[in-house]
C-alpha cells in the first residue's frame, strides 16, 4: 500500500495534483437530503427478461457506437477555452505555459475513433459509504479490513487524536504519519458514519480505497468496474460532445457558468456531496454524479493513449503543425499497469479540463486517494463480472505460462441474488469458470501426447471461481486456476517405484551394523545410488510409500503439493491463492480431448441423489499457442446447496 502517493503524485505534476488537496483537512458537510442509490431507483424495464433477478439500481446502458478520444483542434480549443472562456482565442498571448501544461496534461485523450459497446449495465450512481460499510462488516466477520481513512479521521475524530502521539512515535517525522498508521494498523481501527456534530456521511460516495479494493468490493457483488469506453458510452450517449454540458446545440464549450451549475465554482461547494444532489452531472441514460462529484475507477490498467498509438501518432502531428498545438514539445509520460478514473471531481473546479467527457486521472494501483471513488457495472452474463472482477484483485498467477491468460470471451457462468428491502443486495450465489487462451507452448498439436505429458506435470486449463463452498470435494469459496492430469503414470515412475520397493524390501531384511547405521548399501555392497529417489521426489513420493506391501504391485498415487492424486482416473486440480494445489476434482466420465470443432462454453446445474446442485462446465481450449486444435474440457462439481428450484432460480447462460 503507497500511502505517501497522495503528496508524491503531486510532486511528479500528473494532472491529478489537485485531487490531493484537503486529503488530511478535516471533512466539511454538505446539508442535503437524498435517497441511497439502492432505495427506490428508477426501475428497469420489466418486459426485459435479461434483467430479472439483477438489483434495479442498475440502469441499461444501450449497445450503440460511441465516440472516444479528441482531435487536436478540440484538445487546443478545450485548453484555451479554460485559460480565457470569454476570449480563448488570446489565451496563447496571456497565459502559453499554461495553455501548455493543460494540453499537456490532457495529451493522451488525442485520436477519436467510434467503438462499438454491447449493452450493459452501470449502478445509477457512485458507491456509498453506507454500502461499502455492509462489505467491510461481512469482511471483518472472518478477518481484518480497514474502514476508509476518512471513516476514522473524520467519524472518530476522539480515537484519531488520542492515536496522535503514539502515530508520531511510530512515524517520526513523516508528513503522511496518519495515513501510514492506517495502512498498518486500520483492520483494529475503529470507524463511524457520522461526524463529531452527529451529520452522517453515509450517503456520501465511498473514497480512500485502491484499485484492488475497488475489484473486490465488486467481485463479491458479482459486478465489475466498467471499462474506460463502457463508462464513455453511458456519458456521452449518441453525441460526440466534448463537454458534459455540450449536448445542447452550440454550448460545446467551456464557461465558468459551467462550473456553477455543478456546484464547482464556490470553495464552500468543493467538497463531496449526497449522491444525486447535483443534477448537472447526470449522464444521458439516467446515471448520476458521472462528472464533478469522484473520479470512477475503470478496469482498465494503462496510461497510454485512449485509442492507442496510430490514432495518437496521427494526432500529434496535427498538433505539431498547429500554432498553438506546438507549444507541446513532447508526449505524456505513458506508464503501464496504472489505474485510470474517469469523470473529475468536486476538486476539478481548480483545473476544469479535467471535466472533459474523455479526460481521464492516472495514479498507482496502490494510490488511496480523497476525491477518487467506485461505480460498479455489469455485463448480461451470468457470472461474467465474478471472474472479471477476481483476476484484477488477488489471483495467484503462478501455473501461468508466459503470454497465458484466461480467455474471458469463452466465460460461462450461473448466479442469484437476494435483494433487501432497499434494493442493495443482501446475498450473491454463483459459479463461473473461463479456460486459458491456450493450454501448451510446444510447436506439436498431438493432443494425445500434451495430455500424456500431464502425468508428469498437470496442465492448466481454467479458471474457476464459486461463491457457494463445495461438498465434492469439501472446497470453500474461493477463486481458483484449474489444472488437468491424466490418469495413469509414466514409465519414469512405474521403474522408480518397483526399483524403490525392491531396495527397501531388501533393506528392511538385512540387518544393519553399529558402524553401518549412517549409511546403508545395496545388495553388492556400494553405495545406495539416488536416482529412483529424485524420480519419487519429482511426483510427491517417498521411500515410506513404496516400502509397504501394497507398492509390490505398483502406487495408484502421486502427490501434488502435498495433495494426494489418484492415477487411476482423470482429474483435475484446483489451485487456490495460497500458491499450491488444495483439492482434487476427479474429471467426469466424458474425457478431455480433442474436439472435432469449436466447443461453444456450456453450464447445467442439475440435482445429485442428495438434492444437491451439481455445476456441469463444458470449455474448449486451443492445444497451444500456435495450433487452431481445440482441446474439449468437461468439469463438474457439488455445491453445499440444494438445486435451484422455481422459488430459487438462478441466471443461467441464455436466460
Amino acid at each position: 500500500m503507497h500511502l505517501n502517493s497522495l503528496f508524491a503524485v503531486t510532486r511528479a505534476s500528473f494532472p491529478i495534483g489537485i485531487l490531493l488537496a484537503g486529503a488530511c483537512a478535516q471533512a466539511t458537510v454538505v446539508n442535503a437530503q437524498v435517497e441511497l442509490p439502492g432505495a427506490k431507483p428508477p426501475t428497469n424495464a420489466p418486459a426485459d427478461p435479461r434483467l430479472v433477478g439483477l438489483p434495479e439500481f442498475l440502469l441499461m446502458v444501450p449497445g450503440g457506437t460511441v465516440e472516444v478520444g479528441l482531435k487536436a483542434d478540440e484538445l487546443i480549443q478545450a485548453a484555451c477555452q479554460v485559460v480565457n472562456p470569454r476570449r480563448p482565442e488570446t489565451a496563447p498571448k496571456i497565459a502559453a505555459s499554461k495553455v501548455e501544461k493543460l494540453m499537456k496534461q490532457s495529451a493522451s485523450l488525442l485520436g477519436r475513433q467510434k467503438i462499438d459497446i454491447e449493452p450493459f449495465l452501470l449502478a445509477r450512481a457512485p458507491v456509498t459509504c453506507a454500502q461499502w460499510e455492509r462489505y467491510l462488516i461481512e469482511k471483518r466477520k472472518t478477518g481484518k479490513m480497514r474502514p476508509p481513512f476518512d471513516w476514522w479521521r473524520d467519524g472518530r475524530e476522539d480515537d484519531y487524536n488520542a492515536k496522535l502521539q503514539d502515530i508520531t512515535r511510530e512515524f517520526p517525522g513523516a508528513e503522511d504519519g496518519p495515513l501510514l498508521y492506517w495502512d498498518r494498523h486500520g483492520g483494529d481501527l475503529p470507524y463511524s458514519l457520522k461526524l463529531k456534530d452527529g451529520t452522517s456521511f453515509a450517503d456520501w460516495p465511498v473514497t480512500f480505497v485502491d484499485y484492488r479494493e475497488a475489484n473486490e468490493f465488486a467481485a463479491w457483488l458479482g459486478m465489475r468496474l466498467p471499462t474506460e469506453h463502457e463508462w464513455t458510452r453511458a456519458a456521452r450517449g449518441d453525441g460526440s460532445n466534448v463537454w458534459p454540458w455540450g449536448g445542447q446545440q452550440g454550448q460545446d464549450a467551456y464557461a465558468e457558468d459551467n462550473l456553477e451549475q455543478l456546484r464547482l465554482l464556490k470553495t464552500s461547494d468543493k467538497k463531496r456531496k449526497p449522491v444525486g444532489t447535483v443534477a448537472a452531472g447526470a449522464g444521458p441514460y439516467g446515471h448520476v454524479d458521472m462528472f464533478g462529484q469522484v473520479w470512477q475507477f475503470v478496469s482498465g490498467l494503462s496510461y497510454r493513449p485512449i485509442n492507442g498509438e496510430e490514432p495518437f501518432k496521427d494526432e500529434w502531428k496535427r498538433m505539431q503543425k498547429d500554432k498553438v498545438g506546438g507549444l507541446l514539445t513532447s508526449p505524456p509520460l505513458w506508464r503501464d499497469n496504472w489505474a485510470l478514473g474517469k469523470g473529475g471531481s468536486f476538486l476539478s473546479g481548480g483545473e476544469p479540463i479535467q471535466l472533459l467527457v474523455d479526460a481521464r486521472a492516472p495514479f498507482q494501483t496502490i494510490d488511496v486517494l480523497t476525491s477518487v471513488g467506485v461505480r460498479l457495472a455489469k455485463s448480461l452474463r451470468p457470472g461474467y463480472d465474478l471472474l472479471y472482477s477476481l483476476l484484477r484483485s488477488t489471483y495467484d498467477r503462478s501455473p501461468f505460462a508466459s503470454d497465458q491468460d484466461i480467455d474471458l470471451t469463452q466465460q460461462v457462468g450461473a448466479e442469484r441474488y437476494e435483494i433487501g428491502t432497499d434494493g442493495f443486495p443482501t446475498a450473491y450465489h454463483a459459479v463461473s469458470m473461463a479456460p486459458v487462451n491456450w493450454l501448451s507452448q510446444e510447436k506439436s498439436a498431438d493432443v494425445n501426447k500434451l495430455l500424456e505429458k500431464t502425468q508428469q506435470e498437470p496442465m492448466l486449463v481454467a479458471t474457476f471461481a464459486t461463491t457457494v463452498p463445495l461438498a465434492d470435494p469439501a472446497v470453500p469459496a474461493g477463486h481458483y486456476s484449474v489444472l488437468f492430469r491424466k490418469e495413469g503414470m509414466p514409465r519414469e515412475l512405474v521403474d522408480a517405484i518397483k526399483a524403490g520397493h525392491k531396495e527397501m524390501v531388501a533393506l528392511a531384511r538385512k540387518p544393519k551394523k553399529d558402524d553401518d547405521k549412517d549409511k546403508d548399501t545395496d545388495d553388492g555392497g556400494t553405495e545406495r545410488k539416488a536416482g529412483w529417489r529424485d524420480v519419487l521426489a519429482r511426483y510427491g513420493l517417498t521411500e515410506a510409500d513404496v516400502a509397504g506391501k501394497e507398492a509390490a504391485n505398483g502406487l495408484k498415487f502421486v502427490r501434488v503439493d502435498g495433495v494426494q492424486v489418484s492415477t487411476e482416473r482423470d482429474c483435475f486440480l484446483l489451485h487456490g491463492n495460497e500458491g499450491k494445489v488444495v483439492a482434487v476434482v476427479p474429471a467426469p466420465n466424458q474425457k478431455v480431448s480433442a474436439a472435432s470443432g469449436a466447443v461453444p462454453s456450456s453450464l447445467t446445474l442439475e440435482a445429485d441423489a442428495k438434492g444437491r446442485a451439481v455445476a456441469k462446465f463444458r470449455i474448449g481450449s486451443l492445444a497451444t499457442s500456435r495450433s487452431k486444435k481445440i482441446v474439449e474440457i468437461p468439469f463438474q462439481v457439488t455445491l453445499d446447496r440444494t438445486a435451484p428450484t422455481g422459488d430459487d432460480a438462478w441466471r443461467l447462460p441464455g436466460n
